[in-house]
Order: structure tokens, then sequence, then C-alpha cells
């Protein structure tokens, strides 16, 4: 069975009824099913599985560094050890790096290691590896020996301790700017805590001061919120009201880095859409699909009718795509010629688009339509950029993609550190190599910096026009 996204670390449970594994995405934790994938029920948070004991009633798993002790009726018991071993870091950085080349030079996608003496190679880098003393020099040695392959998902990184000190900085969701006495703010983003707080910011507003304490000469907001994420905040600001400047205490509860990034992101598509819509004057839809997930997938079919519906043709955008697995779903739906329609009793003959929307696997999408890639566009967002553009479903407008296209998985060395393992290769049907040579597309088309600074989108202007031409 299989599941939405990746399992790993599956551990069969003594009596061979049961299984035990680690999910991700949607299913993110330690999750527990019977053999035939049944009754599949979450036990605990994401950590990895190690023994069973031979009752099959609870396991030893690992989270995060801690040792833990897991039911599988939901419980957890965490095991802290404190104990001191001596370790020879020379003979360690050694062994790691001995095992992590030698793992590569067995699992790399390319045979003969792109022509290069691997053995060679790895006995150049062996002595500086040996020398390293912290995570982060040996991880400078490991990848600078994973570089000569000149190669996509490679990379080595070592534990790294988190700073006791570390705290999270709160964001507000404005874009400000230094004035005298303060920072005026120039923009308040939709949805974020400044616009929706039971005291919203206003543009044109001076944060002088934060939890009452002002603000210096060389103060940024981000040092201001440090600590403030989820807690209710006093934001002084100085507003003009009834003509006159007064200083207004605002209410407002900070929210985390990943909040104000996805807001913006809703904000970006959003805008995406209506410059569509605009362009076009309503015949055109546009969706942009952020990864290539099953999330995204989802929200893609999700969307699929509102974006389209009533429109001659649809933009797919796969620009700052940073990859996943989801291609061939994807191609299911924009791929699938119609092969006939359905007429039910006393439904209208003339109208020819029906079909059971219950007999396809993913909704489908025939009409015309144009994809747009770009630099940032990696790995599986680049497969189905070469795939548009080899199955010919219409123009492929943009940049050339980034050129990093290799299956790839993760496996740890002796001290936890992480080595990834491409292993395998994806070729065009005449033989091309898609590692190395980005998909290139028919319309190359720049987003300069002083287009984007005027809020132009040159790449999406240049993808409706075409269409436009297409479209009956």
């Amino acid at each position: 069975t299989r599941l939405d996204g990746h399992e790993q670390n599956n551990l069969l449970m003594p009596a061979g009824d049961r299984f035990v594994y680690t999910g991700s995405g949607a299913y993110d934790g330690l999750w527990t099913a019977m053999w035939n994938g049944s009754g599949a029920k979450k036990i605990a948070g994401s950590m990895r599985v190690q023994h069973a004991t031979l009752t099959g009633d609870k396991v030893i798993a690992v989270d995060k560094g801690r040792a833990a002790i897991v039911s599988l009726a939901g419980s957890v018991q965490y095991v802290d050890i404190n104990s001191t071993i001596r370790i020879d870091l020379q003979l360690q950085s050694g062994q790691k790096f001995h095992e992590a080349a030698r793992t590569l030079g067995e699992r790399f996608y390319h045979p003969t290691m792109k022509g290069l003496n691997w053995s060679k190679l790895t006995e150049r880098y062996a002595p500086l590896a040996a020398e390293a003393r912290t995570a982060t020099e040996f991880d400078l040695v490991a990848n600078r020996l994973l570089g000569e392959l000149n190669a996509s998902h490679l990379s080595v990184r070592s534990p790294k301790p988190t700073s006791p000190t570390a705290r999270p900085v709160g964001y507000l969701g404005v874009d400000v700017e230094p004035v005298k006495g303060g920072l005026r703010v120039n923009a308040i983003l939709e949805g974020g805590p400044a616009a929706t707080s039971p005291s919203p910011m206003l543009i044109g507003d001076v944060i002088t001061a934060i939890e009452l304490k002002p603000l210096g000469a060389n103060d940024t907001l981000n040092k201001a919120l440090v600590g403030q994420p989820g807690k209710e905040t006093i934001v002084t600001v100085q507003r003009k009201v009834g003509g006159k400047s007064a200083a207004v205490r605002l209410l407002i509860t900070p929210t985390s880095f990943t909040t104000i990034r996805n807001l913006k992101y809703d904000a970006w598509r959003k805008g995406n859409a209506q410059q569509v819509a605009k362009l076009s004057k309503n015949r055109l839809g546009y969706i942009h699909i952020r990864s290539m997930n099953q999330s995204s997938l989802d929200e893609y079919e999700r969307d699929l009718y509102a974006a389209a519906h009533g429109k001659k043709g649809l933009i797919v955008d796969v620009r700052n795509n940073g990859g996943g697995w989801t291609t061939d779903r994807l191609l299911a739906s924009i791929m699938n010629t119609p092969h006939a329609y359905t007429v039910p009793r006393g439904a209208d003959p003339r109208h020819k688009d029906g079909y059971p929307q219950d007999r396809l696997f993913i909704q489908r999408y025939s009409l015309p339509m144009n994809t747009l890639c770009n630099e940032r566009s990696i790995s599986n967002a680049e497969i189905i950029s070469h795939a548009f553009k080899t199955l010919k479903r219409g123009t492929l407008v943009g940049q050339t993609t980034y050129g990093g296209v290799i299956s790839t998985g993760r496996t740890r060395l002796l001290d936890g550190t992480s080595l990834s393992l491409p292993f395998r290769g994806w070729y065009l049907p005449d033989g091309t190599d898609m590692e190395n040579n980005g998909a290139v597309p028919d319309l190359l088309v720049s987003q300069t910096p002083q287009a984007e600074a005027a809020g132009k989108d040159e790449q999406l202007e240049t993808a409706v026009k075409d269409l436009l031409k297409r479209i009956k």
C-alpha cells in the first residue's frame, strides 16, 4: 500500500500482523497500520523507529536525539540518558567520510560517476575530512568532494546543536522604511496581523515603539519583535488624526515567518490571476502550482473548475516550484484527450462536453493552454516543463529551468549525518539527460528587476498574448 507522501523507517511487529512507520506530508508523524494497510492510526509525532518489544505493544524510537518508548495506543515516555562518551574526532570524521564516499559511489545514478576517478578523488579529500573538528568543517570538505560530480540533489549535512539562546522572530505583515522618529508603513499584507488585528495599522503610520520601548535609529522590526510570535504586543504608532499627528497604541499579535510567507504567496498568486483576467478580458484562467506534491496537486484539482469554467484557455504556472513527484498525475489532467461524450435521458444532445466525472482519475482540462517556468523551476517542475514541450501541449514560456533532475533519497551516517543519494536519472526521448540540461522555453522571456519593481510580469504577459492568438 502507499499513502500520499513518503513512508520510511518501516518496522514489522514480531507477530507479523502490523507495521509501524514514519509518514510525511499530510501523514506526518509515527503511524501504525495492519499488514494490509487497514486501520492506519497516528500514535506520535515524527520520530525514527529503532526496535519493538517482543510483545508487540510498544516500539523504541528516537525523537530529535531523545530516546522514547511509544505504545501503540499512543502514549509516549521519554528516557533521558546522562552519559559521557569519548570520541576520537579524527577517526570519526575519517570513518564518516569514507562511508559517505563509498555509499555514493555505489548508488549514484551515473554508472561511471561522470567519468571521474572516484577512488582517487576520495583519497585526495580524505586527509582534509579527517582533520575536521566541527560539523561545519566536515560538511565543507565532504560537499567539496560531492561538488566534483557537478550534479544536483547532493548534500552532506551533519547534526548541529541548536542554540539554547535562539528565539523566533515575530512578523506584523508590513513593509516599512526608516524615517525620522521610526519606521513608516508603506504596505500592509492582506490577512496579516497588522491588517486583521482589532486595532489595525494604516498605511502611513510611523511605528515608534514596540512594547513601549522606543525604536532606536538603527533598530529594525525583526530586532524589536524577537520572541513575540503569538504574543499580544503593544505597537505604538504616530498617526494623523483629524489633521494632527497623535501617538496611538495598537494591540497586535505577531505571527511566524512561515505564515507571512504563505500569505505573501497567496497575494502573489491572486494578483497573477487578476492580471491574467484583465489582460485576456476574462477569456483565460490561471493556476499556479507551488510544489509537485500531493497537497499542491489537490489544490490544483480543487481550483481547476473555478479557474477554467467559462474560459477559452488556461495558464499553468510552475515558476519558483521546487519539485516533488506529481508530474505524471498532472499530465493525466492536461493530456487526457476526450474520446467520447455522454448524453443522459432528457438532456440536450447538442451539448457534447458531458462526461461522468467519477470515471476520471483526476479532473481533466483539454482546452488550449500555456505553461510558465523559470530558472527557479527545479527537479520535478522541470520534468513537467520538459513533458509539456515534448508532448506539444502548448507553448512553454519563461526562462530555462534550473537543470537539476535526479530522483534522490537520503541515508544517515554513523553519527546521524545526512547524505543524499541521487539514484535515478531522467532522460528525454532523444537521450538527453535532464540533469544539467534545463527545459528551454519556446518563448524565452526575461523577468527584469526594473519590471518587477514596477509591478509588471513580462513572462505572464507574453504567455497570455501567445495563448490569445490560439483560442477560438
